[in-house]
């Protein structure tokens, strides 16, 4: 039996009617947003109207939004959204000036590798494909006019890994391949590249490299961690010597610290005490960070708290101008979190979450890795904002790691010189990192670096402040600034006895010590704050604590102790109390190993 023809005809017509509506779509979509791959580049933009603009060449497209040409981990911005014209050209140097003139690409012409893009005021700029070597090159080049040339800005991807190589120069690291502008004319700073009339920017890869691995860079005496402990220990014996033989004849607060530091280790704490000259004990050299050995609180006290107050009010700055001198600042975030400064480390905390990775430097790398060190240590169950930028810090400091022909004495370098002092800081971190991140790698590479540091002590027991490879590939000191070998020490964090701020854990937010003991910590029970102090039996040392609310009695040796304005003057422990900084003032003489003091609230 034979359908009605009616009905059959109109299917027909709803059929036409979507593959009509259908085919307008693809044509509007086609139309409206492109992406083409030419030659070694990605051409991605939007289609402008054709009309009024003419009889278009072949392989010719009108142009209207946002325009990007892609390669090797960069991005060339051409135009913005809403025709938003990045591109500017101005008078090329020795021209008369004028102010820049704002231009956009309006049409596109694709031709084998080649992409020529005609610009607002008739110009042209030209992305092309060009192979040197077997290795990849995009060339950009333009017909400008006379006297004129052209700021075209760039910016690396997101996935992409900046290394500076020193005058000026960086690469570019982007899917297993290193990118180069050679010397192309860039400003890193504002991220632009400058076409000259005439002229030609290169964007190639550069020869392929092996690899970075740290364990290329380990010397050795860095090899295990015995061997660095024991190399170490050499230093300390050979320093402790001559501090012994030096510090009765005068000294720097360093010296002092160094040698009463390594004095308590080495149990001749007593002896060492008594060396120290009266020229230094009643001097103006003093501070509070010797304060921990040598008493004199009332004067600790104010010199730590103008120190306290000046450290916060540069972090602070810093981090309003988002500098990034804020990751140049030894342990930034264990300074803010021990004394409780939760407003500014959470202002610390928001930057590290805004930091582009590939604007990280080499100087920036130890703070990197002591932001993730403490931050793991201090807030465990909370998410590390560092984690994203150990990659790229490790990654920059690869790529200033230099060896000496000798293979016994490695740098991190910055156009061929080395900084001693930041080469300490960084081995340091590197050391700790590798540790918590269990990576001996990593942890042999900064044993390498402390031990070079070592290797260029004089007789003085001082190293230079900076040195530089010679075109030998040998290492030698620059200028006469040294830096002393306590100096070194106290860098180091050595023997255990040092002076630093302590968090004490249980008492709760912005409670620390100002403590030269090995381990001090507290719990609450109650009204009762007890503090836990570690010190060699027999030995006096005193002790700044802060953060400690008004209370009603203290205990000693679980003996109620008065508070006694002339208590340093006993052989004996006694405290006194600053109520206007919340600051218990205490002198500790240990009877047992670890002494407690309670504090009744």
């Amino acid at each position: 039996m034979r359908k009605p023809v009616f009905p059959r005809i109109i299917g027909l017509f709803a059929l036409y009617g979507f593959l009509f509506v259908l085919l307008v779509m693809i044509q509007f979509t086609r139309r409206s947003g492109f992406t083409y791959r030419v030659g070694n580049f990605v051409v991605s933009g939007h289609y402008g109207d054709v009309s009024g603009s003419g009889t278009l060449n072949p392989g010719e497209y009108a142009l209207s939004g946002k325009l990007s040409v892609y390669s090797g981990g960069m991005e060339f911005r051409l135009a913005g959204d809403d025709d938003e014209s990045p591109l500017k050209l101005i008078f090329d140097e020795g021209q008369d000036s004028g102010a820049p003139e704002a231009v956009y690409p309006e049409y596109m012409t694709l031709s084998g590798e080649s992409a020529r893009f005609r610009l607002s005021n008739g110009a042209e700029l030209v992305f092309d494909t060009r192979y040197a070597g077997g290795a990849p090159e995009l060339r950009i080049s333009g017909s400008l006019g006379e006297g004129r040339a052209l700021e075209l800005p760039y910016r690396p991807l997101r996935s992409s890994r900046i290394q500076d190589t020193g005058e000026g120069q960086f690469i570019v690291q982007a899917g297993g391949t290193q990118y180069s502008f050679g010397h192309s004319p860039v400003n890193r700073e504002k991220r632009l590249l400058t076409l000259d009339a005439g002229g030609i920017i290169s964007y190639r890869a550069v020869p392929e490299r092996r690899l970075f691995s740290p364990a290329d860079f380990v010397i050795p005496a860095a090899r295990n961690e015995a061997s660095y402990l024991e190399a170490l220990s050499r230093w300390q014996d050979q320093s402790f010597s001559l501090w012994n033989r030096t510090v009765a004849a005068g000294a720097d607060e360093d010296t002092i610290i160094a040698y009463m530091g390594e004095a308590v280790r080495r149990g001749a704490y007593k002896a060492a005490v008594s060396a120290v000259p009266p020229s230094f004990l009643n001097g103006n050299q003093r501070t509070f960070e010797s304060s921990v050995y040598l008493g004199q609180l009332d004067t600790a006290l104010r010199s730590l708290v103008v120190f306290e107050r000046e450290k916060a009010s540069i972090l602070s700055r810093q981090l309003n101008e988002k500098s990034a001198d804020f990751f140049r600042e030894p342990r930034v975030f264990a300074f803010l979190w021990t004394r409780g400064y939760a407003t500014l480390s959470g202002a610390g905390a928001e930057m590290v979450r805004s930091i582009d990775p590939a604007s990280l430097s080499l100087k920036m790398g130890p703070g990197i890795l002591e932001g993730w060190q403490d931050w793991a240590q201090l807030r465990p169950g909370e998410e590390n904002p560092f984690s994203r930028l150990i990659d790229q810090a490790c990654f920059v400091i690869a790529g200033a790691i230099r060896m000496n022909a000798a293979g016994d004495q490695v740098f991190a370098v910055e156009e061929n010189e080395a900084a001693i002092e930041f080469n300490l800081r960084l081995g340091t971190a590197l050391i700790e990192y590798g540790r918590s991140a269990d990576n001996e790698d990593w942890a042999a590479l900064g044993r390498s670096l402390v031990l070079s540091v070592l290797s260029l002590l004089d007789e003085s027991g001082s190293v230079p402040a900076g040195a530089a490879f010679s075109s030998r590939d040998e290492i030698g000191g620059l200028g006469t600034a040294r830096i002393s070998s306590a100096r070194i020490y106290r860098m180091l964090r050595s023997g255990g006895y040092y002076p630093r701020a302590v968090d004490i854990g249980d008492a709760g937010n912005g409670v620390w010590a100002w403590t030269a003991a090995s381990s001090v910590s507290a719990v609450q029970n109650g009204n009762v704050l007890d503090i836990s102090v570690s010190f060699p039996v027999g030995e006096t040392h005193y002790m700044l604590i802060r953060g400690i609310r008004p209370f009603t009695k203290v205990q000693i040796y679980n003996m109620d102790y008065r508070t006694d304005p002339q208590f340093e003057r006993y052989d004996s422990s006694g405290w006194t109390y600053s109520a206007s900084e919340q600051m218990l003032l205490l002198k500790m003489k240990h009877r047992t190993p670890v002494e407690h003091v309670k504090i009744f609230y």
